[in-house]
């Protein structure tokens, strides 16, 4: 009988002898057992074992926010992967990158990084994702895409005019320079535009903390303008 592994190791012995033998009806049972991981296990025996019913029943889990645990959601995105083709899995990851929970979203990046790495940074703006992780994979990245959604974040802290908060300032920082790095006609207008109400801001900022933000911020935009004026 073969072995069959999860990335948290071989599936119990009972799970593995159902996935051998096909009876997705106790692989279903053990999904609603008492020990969450015992559900894991389930999830990724059904990833074993395929058909349509499977996949089913794996997206359920995956899309239920409020009903699974995010350890089993993953687990059913992970197993996902062996029922589907690599275009229709990543579509179904990219429901899960943005705006969901931190464990599921982490794990449908990973994932959809390894299935579609040169699709990825664009999946990822498509959502319109402003999360430190997301603005610094833009600029790595140069993804160009991702342009609109850095301009239209930094528009949002201008208006609101809490750039320097403790919340923002950081992803603030990380997407001017991710401008710098993906460059273009529209980063370049972006920037300067941002540079401005920066440089307004910063002559009603009071506290040394935010004064501090602030003027890292301001150089950083600088910096970024500087390097595509130079490129």
């Amino acid at each position: 009988m073969p072995v069959f592994v999860t990335p948290e190791g071989e599936l119990p012995g009972d799970l593995e002898a159902a996935v051998a033998r096909g009876d997705i009806e106790y692989l279903l049972e053990a999904l609603e057992a008492p020990v969450f991981e015992k559900r894991v296990a389930a999830a990724y025996g059904l990833g074993e074992l395929g058909g349509e019913k499977a996949n089913l029943v794996l997206l359920s889990i995956a899309r239920d926010r409020w009903g699974a645990r995010p350890d089993v959601r993953a687990a059913a995105l992970r197993s996902l992967g062996r029922i589907h083709e690599a275009a229709r899995y990543s579509e179904i990851l990219s429901e899960f990158i943005n705006g969901d929970n931190r464990k599921v979203m982490s794990a449908a990046r990973k994932l959809l990084q390894s299935v579609d790495p040169g699709g990825y940074t664009q999946r990822l703006a498509e959502t319109g994702a402003v999360d430190t992780g997301a603005i610094r994979a833009y600029g790595a990245s140069g993804e160009p895409a991702a342009v609109p959604v850095l301009r239209d974040y930094l528009a949002a802290r201008a208006d609101a005019g809490d750039a320097a908060g403790s919340t923002n300032w950081g992803k603030v920082y990380a997407a001017v320079r991710a401008l710098g790095n993906i460059g273009g006609g529209e980063a370049v207008e972006t920037l300067e535009g941002f540079l401005g109400s920066l440089e307004v801001r910063e002559e009603s900022t009071t506290g040394t903390l935010a004064r501090g933000r602030m003027e890292k911020m301001i150089a950083a935009t600088r910096q970024s303008l500087e390097r595509l004026e130079k490129g």
